[in-house]
């Protein structure tokens, strides 16, 4: 059946179902639509999961959500696409905890935020607030902005409360990408008794002076130091990967040559480690790669086990490709924050609780009247649930506008009549 009319009654199969309908896009059902909830009900899944494991890592992504074509959503940002071209969207930030015995994902924290938010101050404001406006110098100093780095850092705290507060002695790992590569992020996570595993940027300088001279001809008195990407590493050590998928691209019998040192970073030692990845003699990536950790790396097992740390990371990726191909994450058309806010955390929600949503989802009522909201011709799966969810919003942003212009639902169906014809 496909409804052609805002008469949410005629939507219902019964008082009971108009009722739940009516607090669901009214807003006043609160735990229907509410971040937090959501949120909490998926963290105590995941908890429950993993209440067994002695060593957990956490991966965290900030995950663009790309609306090119679209001008009036609310609060609507700036994000870059594939090309890394400046588009429309908003941008999240997304952390999942791995198992080290089971491998498997589970889902702890989302937060969705925008660049233009009124309390968004990016980091290259901060760093140079004494040239910026009067408005963003009372902000910051307010303390009341938000940015990437803050988000980042309000993922790891909460990551951390979660599983210290749950598991018993449990170790936590936070694994990132360059995006992170920041002594600030560093410092933080060793307060808090946790390891990282942070992916560094080509540009990280060593603790190896090089030699640099003058016009003249001269040694410069300049202290300039060698970029770790080039500098001889004092520890290596080569092992075979027999098989290694990049990017959906199979290489076989893949040299790995492993290097490693410690690297002071404000009077702190971490630890860095190098990949380099060739078959038959010949590079894989132009660059090798970077990572930086917080634990001690003595020897090549400990090295290798940094990496293949590290390379849990494609977890993640696969997590939120599921949810833009599967749960729509990206083709929503709702226009305030705070349904689209909503709407991203119930396909969070789903993605958390798929397997048992995927054999519920068939026999509830509720589910099967949303799917058939959204025109799923008979499936029932979490996509159309989260497309019926997006037409109630839509419902509710009509009415409200019907509400504020004084339209009649019969001067709507008289439109959509003369629409018809």
């Amino acid at each position: 059946m496909i409804y052609r009319h805002l008469k949410l009654y005629s939507m219902s199969l019964d008082k009971r179902q108009y009722d739940v309908f009516k607090g669901l896009v009214s807003g006043k059902q609160v735990n229907t639509l509410e971040v937090g909830v959501l949120l909490k009900s998926v963290q105590h899944k995941s908890l429950s999961a993993l209440s067994s494991s002695a060593y957990t890592y956490v991966l965290h992504d900030p995950c663009d959500i790309r609306k090119p074509s679209s001008s009036q959503m609310e609060y609507l940002g700036k994000v870059l696409d594939l090309s890394k071209q400046v588009v429309s969207g908003y941008r999240s930030m997304n952390s999942v905890a791995v198992d080290i015995n089971d491998r498997q994902v589970h889902l702890l924290d989302h937060q969705l935020y925008s660049t233009a938010q009124p309390n968004y101050l990016p980091q290259s404001k901060i760093d140079t607030i004494n040239k910026q406006s009067k408005q963003d110098q009372a902000l910051f100093e307010s303390g009341a902005y938000k940015n990437g780095p803050l988000y980042y850092q309000k993922a790891i705290q909460t990551t951390h409360n979660l599983l210290h507060q749950s598991l018993d002695q449990a170790k936590v790992c936070h694994v990132s990408d360059r995006e992170f590569d920041n002594k600030d992020h560093f410092e933080y996570i060793d307060e808090l008794g946790d390891h990282f595993i942070t992916r560094l940027k080509l540009s990280r300088l060593s603790n190896e002076q090089k030699r640099v001279y003058t016009p003249k001809g001269k040694i410069s008195k300049r202290k300039v130091f060698k970029k770790l990407v080039d500098k001889s590493f004092t520890h290596h050590s080569c092992y075979q990967i027999e098989r290694l998928t990049i990017k959906s691209k199979i290489y076989h019998q893949v040299d790995c040559l492993l290097e490693w040192e410690e690297l002071l970073l404000n009077e702190k030692t971490y630890y860095v480690v190098r990949i380099s990845l060739s078959q038959a003699g010949k590079p894989i990536f132009k660059h090798p790669m970077l990572l930086l950790t917080n634990q001690r790396v003595d020897n090549a097992q400990q090295a290798q086990h940094v990496y293949k740390g590290y390379l849990l990371r494609f977890k993640i990726e696969v997590v939120f490709r599921f949810i833009k191909q599967n749960l729509g994450w990206e083709t929503f058309q709702v226009r305030d924050f705070e349904s689209i806010k909503n709407l991203l955390a119930i396909a969070f929600f789903l993605v958390g609780y798929f397997k048992e949503l995927q054999e519920e989802l068939e026999k509830h009522p509720l589910a099967i009247f949303l799917c058939q909201l959204a025109h799923s011709k008979g499936k029932i799966t979490p996509f159309f649930l989260l497309k019926g969810l997006e037409r109630l919003v839509h419902f509710q942003q009509v009415a409200k506008w019907m509400k504020e212009y004084d339209i009649s639902e019969d001067q709507v169906n008289d439109f959509i009549r003369q629409f018809e014809e």
